[in-house]
């Protein structure tokens, strides 16, 4: 029973800094992949076939991804 009370106790500070964390903000993932487009030299419609997927994943890293 002890340790289950230690566990609880390590964890509850971390969920509380979880959960006060910041929303990420989106227009942050668009800047990210379009520098990674431009360091890449991608152009045209594979630059936005490459944005598309790329900010997709950026949601998913960021966990605002709809679900």
């Amino acid at each position: 029973m002890r340790h289950a009370l230690v566990i609880l106790a390590l964890l509850a500070p971390v969920a509380a800094i979880a959960q006060s964390a910041p929303d990420p903000d989106p227009a942050e993932g668009r800047r990210t992949c379009e520098a990674k487009a431009d360091r890449s030299g991608i152009t045209g419609d594979n630059r936005a076939t490459y944005l598309r997927e790329c900010e997709a994943g950026e949601r998913l890293k960021q966990g605002t991804a709809p679900r």
